[in-house]
């Protein structure tokens, strides 16, 4: 089912299971990103969940009928390497869709060949220059450039080996004042390594530093009017498929962490109704944190639904979820909504008009 279909399902009244879930297996990193939440040093090690209660957890939620998940951080995904390859296995023996989000520098040749004969859909790489000393200065790492650049390579030389299309390279990239003249040269770059595909990602503010790393309004301008065009050329001429599309209809990307307004814009002087909710993440989308905190979105912590001591599925179903989905429709969004992901933002929208067009075609005789 498409995401549409999901909310049609709930606005019906049928409860549907997530349609993609998050999971951070760890906040274990070996880097140490300048924009990165890691900075506020909020993560504790050892409440993160074992490897048994993960296993029991997804496959639990694969049995409701999930067929998307996003394995992500917090951290690393690959600092907990046997817990993150278990839960990949599982996820492709329920034949759901995988994605990974990755720095790409600690990867082994067995991990990479066992991805591909997995048939993993999608790995990403987060990669922020085409140059080490920019990327080596963003990740707080030096070399950390040299690892990812030789492992991408080894990625894409070994699916070549193998002749399969699988999983699909992808590079994102958080957009700031250091790397933005940078990004037709990252394009270059992906061309080089063999990457299918570019994800700019306009910052989220996670520590009080990263105000200092957004776009100014002139840097802005100068972005979306010079550099984004030629990265869209080059992405053209090699094609590599993209979200500068998406990217483009952020109109105000300097306005990272404080977008609650921009959130409810869209539906001002609305009837306050499951249609109109500024929001649908908390029907789709839920992330599930390291400690074991289920969160309704990427975005909103809750400290008392935690998978150590209660199932998903009591979770996603329950009281605290259903509480918190009735004050988004109210237009009653958390302050953790103002450091929400800016691209989200036209992707509400679009949902939007999707479930109205699922609900005229349900009324039709």
């Amino acid at each position: 089912m498409k995401s549409a279909e999901y909310l049609f399902n709930w606005y019906c009244k049928k409860k549907s299971p997530p349609e993609m879930v998050q999971i951070y297996p760890t906040n274990k990193c070996n880097l140490r990103c300048i924009f990165c939440v890691q900075k506020l040093g909020i993560y504790n090690p050892k409440e993160e969940v074992p490897n048994k209660r993960w296993i029991e957890v997804v496959d639990e939620i694969c049995e409701m009928g999930v067929k998307k998940f996003l394995i992500s951080g917090g951290g690393e995904p690959m600092m907990r390497p046997k817990l993150t390859l278990e839960l990949m296995r599982m996820i492709k023996t329920n034949e759901a869709e995988g994605r990974l989000i990755t720095n790409g520098t600690i990867w082994k040749r067995k991990w990479i060949e066992e991805l591909i004969k997995l048939q993993w859909d999608h790995i990403m790489f987060s990669i922020h220059s085409a140059d080490p000393k920019t990327e080596d200065a963003l990740t707080g790492i030096k070399g950390s450039f040299n690892l990812a650049i030789r492992n991408m390579a080894m990625f894409s030389r070994i699916k070549k080996m193998k002749n399969s299309s699988k999983p699909t390279l992808e590079i994102t990239c958080v957009l700031n004042i250091y790397n933005y003249k940078k990004i037709p040269s990252i394009v270059e770059l992906a061309n080089k390594l063999g990457i299918d595909g570019i994800n700019i990602e306009p910052l989220c503010i996670n520590n009080p530093e990263d105000e200092k790393l957004k776009l100014s309004e002139i840097q802005r301008e100068e972005f979306f009017k010079k550099i984004l065009p030629k990265a869209e050329l080059l992405c053209k001429r090699y094609n590599i498929r993209n979200n500068f599309e998406k990217l483009k209809k952020v109109k105000h990307i300097e306005l990272a962490g404080s977008i609650k307004h921009e959130i409810i814009k869209k539906v001002l002087n609305k009837k306050k109704c499951f249609i109109n909710s500024p929001c649908f993440e908390p029907w789709l989308w839920p992330k599930i944190e390291a400690n074991g905190e289920v969160w309704p979105c990427s975005t909103v912590q809750m400290k008392k639904t935690n998978i150590k001591n209660r199932s998903f599925r009591d979770i996603w179903f329950g009281k605290e979820f259903n509480e918190f989905r009735k004050k988004i429709i109210k237009h009653d969004l958390p302050k953790e909504c103002q450091n929400c992901v800016l691209t989200h933002i036209p992707l509400q929208e679009k949902l939007r008009k999707e479930i109205k067009n699922l609900i005229k075609k349900s009324c039709r005789p």
